[in-house]
């Protein structure tokens, strides 16, 4: 007499069946979102280089002063000195009196700005918070405004081109 199967070897490979796919499943949403932060973060260092580069690349283009006697009455010819532009990325900026949060605030500037790069970097870099998965450490920057007042900004709120820096949080 042969001996049929039951019911219970079917439900036992059901209920695995449910739990692999279940599985499957959970696994390939934690895939996704880890990659997606890695993409996230990937993009954010790429543009923090650039920007970088870019602020090295500015910083190393600056003549030294010319400090020798000039006529009172130049050549005509002579080429007046360009003074760097940058762009305000940030809305609401705070234009310090020296590098460093500490620093009293001067002026409060607004998204796309022009400000003038005076030659000045702070020696070292501070890292701010500048959103919920941004975080910058950069150096400040000296710069003064159209109105003609001088001051230090963070220098990731800053740069050459206008554009709007992505991830901030403002007040």
């Amino acid at each position: 007499m042969s001996k049929q199967p039951g019911l219970l070897p079917k439900v036992e490979i059901l209920v695995i069946g449910i739990f692999f796919i279940g599985f499957l499943m959970w696994a390939v949403s934690k895939c996704n979102n880890t990659q997606r932060s890695y993409r996230q973060k990937e993009a954010f260092d790429v543009a923090e280089q650039a920007r970088a580069d870019s602020m090295e690349r500015f910083t190393t283009d600056i003549a030294p002063l010319d400090t020798s006697i000039q006529p009172i009455n130049p050549e005509p010819n002579v080429e007046k000195v360009r003074v760097p532009v940058l762009y305000i990325i940030v809305d609401g900026v705070n234009m310090r009196t020296g590098p460093g949060l500490n620093n009293r605030i001067v002026d409060r500037l607004k998204l796309y700005d022009e400000v003038e790069f005076l030659g000045e970097v702070s020696d070292s870099t501070q890292e701010i918070k500048l959103g919920e998965n941004l975080v910058a450490n950069e150096r400040w920057v000296k710069v003064k405004t159209l109105k003609g007042r001088q001051g230090w900004v963070y220098g990731a709120c800053v740069d050459y081109y206008k554009h709007q820096l992505e991830g901030v949080e403002t007040e």
